[in-house]
């Protein structure tokens, strides 16, 4: 009797162990890469609004021009082709505005502007999940700029702007981190909880 109790306490140990892992492991899994996206991906000349949904972007009209961006070439830009507003026929063909709509909430977001004839002609308008603006920046360099968004909280939307630059501005190689799936984060927390659990109690 004592041996079967013995074996049998043996077998919860090691089928507890397995839950442990299994769910430490699936929490992590689940926990989505940071995301490139370097607009070669589609042809040149394509006009861009939904293509990335399944990335975790959609990009919309601009309130000035009210026109989608579209995959072009950009000699002046460090990689090519690139994603640039479409302002013609009422601006010059690289000025314009366009929003960037992230399909879940982002916590790190980088690309790469250009390329600025003046410093401080363009608008970079951060919004968080809920629609209120948490950043607004600006080139800070004319040129190819890279901006960095990091440790402003969760964001929603980007609103870009390169119309007051003389020939405007585009964007480039765009990298984002979405923020994990609240599944994925309980996940995690309930396999590292579970294992420090049978530590405790010296099963493992």
């Amino acid at each position: 009797m004592e041996t079967t109790i013995r074996v049998r306490r043996n077998m919860m140990k090691k089928l507890l162990m397995v839950c442990a892992i299994i769910i430490g492991v699936a929490g992590l899994a689940s926990a989505a890469p940071t995301t490139l996206i370097t607009f070669d991906e589609f042809p040149l000349g394509t006009m861009i609004s939904n293509q990335y949904a399944g990335l975790g972007i959609v990009f919309l009209p601009g309130d000035v021009t009210g026109r989608l961006p579209q995959i072009s070439e950009d000699g002046a830009m460090l990689t090519t082709p690139v994603l640039r507003p479409t302002g013609e026929p009422d601006y010059y063909s690289y000025q314009g505005d366009f929003w960037m709509q992230f399909t879940t909430p982002v916590l790190e977001v980088q690309f790469d502007s250009g390329y600025w004839d003046v410093i401080g002609t363009g608008l970079i308008n951060v919004y968080n999940p809920g629609g209120s603006l948490i950043a607004s920046l600006t080139n800070t360099t004319t040129g190819v700029n890279v901006t960095n968004l990091t440790g402003i909280g969760p964001i929603g939307k980007i609103y870009f702007n390169s119309i007051a630059d003389g020939a405007g501005a585009d964007i480039d190689n765009l990298a984002f981190t979405p923020i994990p799936a609240p599944g994925a984060i309980l996940l995690g927390s309930i396999g590292v909880g579970v294992v420090s659990w049978l530590r405790r109690r010296r099963m493992l």
